[in-house]
């Protein structure tokens, strides 16, 4: 079981892996329905082993399908992942400062609620049908790196994975994001808005662009409602606007007929427009009707797209509480 290489894609660290299955019995197909991996980190020296744990508790924990090929004894190349979030990152970083190689070490297991098997094909004497035979199968746990059991990373390695996941504009993403401290007395579609923009923001953090998008493009839900059919045709097909329960916390606070609420009124119905405008803006990057990207955002993306929308939520909290 050996590494064949790396790749980065969308946050997520790829490692090919060649795995060898061994079956206790010959037989011309293996299928293994399912196998977990568990990922640690270790630190080695000058290419030296054995290298040293980072810690006790796995980083990452997966699993993947093995499909059927022909053996045995059989071998496959697979793809094992590994998210790249802020954590592993700031591990991965601290290793290389202290002059020390990152290595992780692979180890499989097998499913405990499906029992891998053989599955072998034999011709029956009087018939042209064939028969399935079952017959017990083992794997290997290590997995075999560069360097023993390990998969260790270079200086250049990481440098490349950081480059791969911007972690430039990460470093200059760490700048306080000011959300409203208490959402005591807000109406509840406020408060829900405030909790997916926090939300948002822990997934830029964690190099999660899309889903911070998604959360994004959520909070503007929260505060937003169909528009009655008079509405809808002046907003177009995307044409949502603010709920009754928000704008009632902000335009009760003035008379009726005072300026102020004749003001405000109107002003809403523009911000209304700024939050289609935002709207449409996170959508373009997913797919029709659904969550599933067309492509992995850029962190620039994910920064803009929920700033605009702070500042849409912040706004709103700010005249309700006015």
């Amino acid at each position: 079981m050996n590494l064949n290489g790396y790749e980065v894609r969308d946050n997520v660290l790829y490692l090919r892996i060649r795995i060898k299955s061994e079956a206790s019995t010959p037989s011309p197909f293996i299928i293994i329905p399912k196998l977990h991996y568990d990922v640690y980190l270790d630190k080695c020296e000058n290419g030296k082993i054995p290298c040293s744990r980072v810690s006790q508790d796995s980083i990452y924990h997966g699993e993947f399908n093995w499909l059927t090929i022909p053996c045995p004894p059989c071998n496959r190349e697979v793809e094992l992942q590994i998210t790249l979030d802020k954590e592993l990152i700031d591990k991965l970083v601290s290793i290389v400062k202290d002059d020390k190689e990152p290595a992780f070490d692979v180890q499989l297991s097998m499913c405990p609620y499906v029992t891998p098997y053989v599955m072998a094909s034999v011709p029956l004497p009087s018939a042209n049908a064939n028969v399935m035979i079952i017959l017990y199968s083992t794997i290997r746990g290590p997995i075999k790196g560069n360097l023993g059991d390990y998969i260790v990373f270079s200086s250049d390695d990481i440098r490349n994975i950081l480059n791969k996941i911007k972690y430039v504009e990460r470093i200059k993403m760490e700048v306080e994001i000011k959300l409203p401290e208490t959402t005591e007395g807000l109406p509840e579609p406020l408060i829900d808005a405030i909790k997916a923009l926090k939300a948002a923001f822990n997934d830029i953090n964690n190099l999660d662009f899309a889903n911070a998008i998604i959360k994004c493009r959520g909070a503007i839900e929260h505060v937003t409602t169909k528009p009655t059919k008079r509405e809808e045709e002046k907003g177009g097909e995307d044409g949502k606007v603010i709920k009754d329960e928000v704008k009632g916390a902000i335009l009760d606070r003035y008379e009726d007929g005072s300026d102020a609420k004749k003001f405000y009124t109107d002003f809403l119905k523009i911000l209304e427009g700024t939050s289609r405008d935002i709207y449409k803006m996170a959508s373009m990057f997913f797919h029709p009707g659904s969550n599933k990207a067309k492509f992995n955002p850029r962190m620039a993306d994910a920064i803009y797209i929920c700033r605009q929308t702070l500042g849409i939520i912040d706004y709103l909290v700010e005249l309700s509480r006015a």
